[in-house]
């Protein structure tokens, strides 16, 4: 394309409306385009005028399906995807990164599918715990919660590992680590936090830096119908300064909601089924409480003051098992976007008509979760 065609200025505006796929392609163009569409000015401003929604979804791991992870916009559109490589499979996602285990190994990694960045964390426990005697290999496969630490702008991870006992006294190690790309990040233990948690992926969220984990008490209360308080409901892990913070209450509304419902059950001489879980709306920590077909969504709007609020109240389909009803977002237009597991189907529930729209269909995807990488900065298509 020839530069004098079109005023700067005006290629730059028009460039701005075209979505990251084809301008990521663009780049090949010609090297005045390539400088452009690299600026990291320009990127920023078309982060802003194409916000998203994106979702990342991870697949089965299986010899018929050689793709890992997959970048998609809400209308199931593929952006990106990233091929797996021999006995990989992805143990959790979060934010813009991705991490990843090698089966024959049993390593971990973390990986920024935007970027291709990857970072490395030691197998080995932290030297506090390597100097009482304990050995990684007795203790189960462990779970990695990361986010970018507010203050200095670095990826950190919690590691909680668990080592299991016949008569339940189980032992839990925490650790964490500062992400370095040039090597393997070293462990440094941490104290246990003030209660026992939840490990279960649909009792754990990292929203802006902190950890929340769910009370294991409040856990198997609501599964099993049994009274609980609305105090000390989530514990949370602030990576920036890698302490543990005050306990958060839990809404005292949907304790008298829960409550009711009850009651009614009781006399209707049926035993309601129920799940509760934690979930990331749109940057706000949500109690999700499923109630036969009823699936309300609680968002935190204090944490000191353990204030909550019920802004959706979903009615699910009674085919619909609720445990595999995941809301992932929000639309500006109040819409939410939910994964059906089971069925690997992403769907957009709209809270005025109460009906659920099919977007597409995922084959063999296993997990589903909100990406807010910067889609500029893909190193390619596929890889």
């Amino acid at each position: 394309m020839d530069e004098g065609a079109l005023p700067l200025d005006v290629v730059h505006e028009i460039l701005l409306h075209l979505p990251a796929k084809p301008l990521c392609r663009f780049r090949a163009v010609c090297r005045p385009w390539r400088r452009l569409l690299s600026d990291p000015l320009f990127m920023a401003a078309h982060g802003a005028r194409h916000p998203g929604p994106h979702l990342i979804a991870s697949y089965i791991c299986n010899t018929e399906h050689d793709i890992l992870l997959s970048i998609v916009d809400h209308s199931g559109q593929i952006i990106k995807q990233i091929r797996r490589k021999e006995e990989e499979r992805v143990t959790l996602m979060a934010s813009d990164l991705v991490c990843i285990t090698t089966l024959q190994d049993d390593t971990y990694r973390l990986l920024n599918p935007s970027t291709g960045a990857v970072y490395h964390m030691l197998d080995q426990l932290a030297q506090e715990h390597i100097d009482r005697g304990l050995e990684l290999r007795d203790y189960s496969e462990p779970v990695h919660l990361f986010g970018l630490a507010a203050g200095k702008g670095e990826y950190k991870v919690l590691r909680m590992l668990i080592r299991f006992a016949w008569n339940g006294a189980h032992q839990y190690l925490f650790e964490v680590c500062t992400l370095n790309r040039n090597r393997g990040a070293r462990w440094r233990a941490k104290q246990a936090p003030p209660m026992s948690s939840m490990w279960d992926k649909c009792a754990r969220v990292v929203i802006d830096g902190v950890v929340y984990l769910l009370n294991v008490d409040v856990y198997n209360s609501f599964n099993s119908g049994l009274h609980v308080t609305e105090k000390d409901w989530i514990v949370s892990f602030d990576l920036e300064t890698e302490e543990w913070r005050p306990n958060i209450r839990g809404p005292s509304s949907l304790l008298v909601g829960a409550a009711a419902v009850d009651m009614l059950e009781r006399l209707n001489g049926r035993a309601g089924s129920r799940h509760i879980a934690l979930t990331n709306l749109n940057g706000s920590l949500v109690i999700v409480l499923a109630w036969s077909s009823c699936m309300d969504m609680w968002f935190l709007m204090d944490s000191e003051e353990g204030l909550w609020v019920k802004q959706y109240s979903m009615q699910v389909a009674p085919y619909k098992n609720h445990r595999l009803v995941r809301p992932l977002l929000v639309l500006d237009d109040g819409r939410i976007v939910v994964h059906i597991t089971n069925m690997r189907l992403l769907q957009i529930y709209d809270p005025r008509s109460n009906n659920f729209t099919d977007v597409v269909r995922l084959s063999h995807c296993w997990e589903v979760s909100m990406y807010t990488g910067n889609l500029l900065t893909l190193d390619g298509h596929n890889q």
